[in-house]
């Protein structure tokens, strides 16, 4: 059994847990961990790092035998908070769950995006990507904003305004009770999780819009 250690320090260790007196062996990162997953047939892990990228480490030579850039299949929006272009906001776009098919041909991979991405793992390509959603109603979901939104004390978006009788009222801070009913922050688009079928044929991601299953299967 493949036992894999990730490190603060960019590194990574792996090592056989049935082996008492087993040797490590240290996996150099291009960036911070988000995710890891082995390959079905435990010679191979993908690592998938804030940097937007997956690397494939062969564990039984201990070296690296290829690498994606995902930054550009992430897909940046620009959240009504964001200071920058959504173009600057693909640097915190990346991986947080990757997962192998049954054959270990292809792998799996979403997180801080909208999309999920399917590659090849031998020729490291892109072999399809799913948007998981098109509701304009969470955040980060458009690539520009409107321009005369945006006021000196930021988007009007972001704005909490109640209607009275008597004009409108700004919620006071630290108050709790209020209307219930009015959503105050729009969630940003994720995919928490993704999974292969054992059979290879379906999988699924765990997002903000909930449980999404993909299969052939008519």
């Amino acid at each position: 059994m493949l036992g894999v250690l990730l490190l603060g320090t960019k590194t990574a260790e792996s090592w056989d847990t049935f082996e008492r007196k087993g040797t490590t062996d240290t996996l150099a990162l291009s960036s911070d961990c988000t995710a890891v997953v082995a390959s079905p047939d435990n010679t191979q892990i993908a690592v998938a790092t804030l940097n937007s990228e997956i690397t494939f480490y062969n564990l039984k030579l201990g070296v690296t035998v290829g690498s994606i850039e995902g930054r550009n299949d992430l897909w940046a929006g620009r959240s009504k908070e964001d200071l920058i272009s959504a173009d600057s906001q693909k640097r915190n776009r990346c991986f947080t769950s990757l997962s192998y098919s049954a054959d270990g041909s292809v792998i799996l991979a979403g997180g801080r995006s909208k999309y999920i991405c399917i590659y090849n793992v031998e020729q490291t390509v892109l072999i399809k990507r799913f948007e998981v959603s098109r509701n304009l109603s969470y955040d980060a979901m458009l690539q520009f904003l409107r321009s005369d939104n945006m006021t000196d004390q930021g988007p009007l978006d972001m704005m909490e305004t109640e209607e009275h009788e008597h004009g409108t009222e700004i919620s006071l801070p630290g108050v709790s009770k209020g209307d219930f009913s009015k959503r105050r922050v729009a969630p940003q688009i994720n995919v928490q999780s993704v999974q292969f079928c054992p059979t290879g044929q379906s999988w699924c991601a765990a997002s903000t819009e909930g449980l999404l299953i993909y299969s052939l299967d008519n």
